[in-house]
């Protein structure tokens, strides 16, 4: 009887645990559509050739500058 107790709230706990995360991924999800709606992500461009890189790598991809502000 203890072991099926056990049994059953260990599921309710990752049951309970999946919905907080399907709402928290939701969540940031909504958040970044809305953020991409209204403008306010802009893609960071390189400084030489415009095109869209990223800031984590000191050189641009495309063309190698180096990145002033990557980080």
């Amino acid at each position: 009887m203890v072991g099926a107790t056990l049994v059953v709230m260990a599921q309710l706990v990752r049951d309970g645990l999946e919905v907080v995360m399907v709402v928290a991924v939701g969540g940031m999800l909504w958040a970044a559509v809305t953020r991409l709606r209204r403008g306010d992500l802009r893609v960071y461009r390189c400084a030489r050739c415009r095109r869209p890189t990223s800031r984590g790598y000191p050189r641009c991809r495309h063309c190698g500058l180096e990145q002033p502000d990557a980080t």
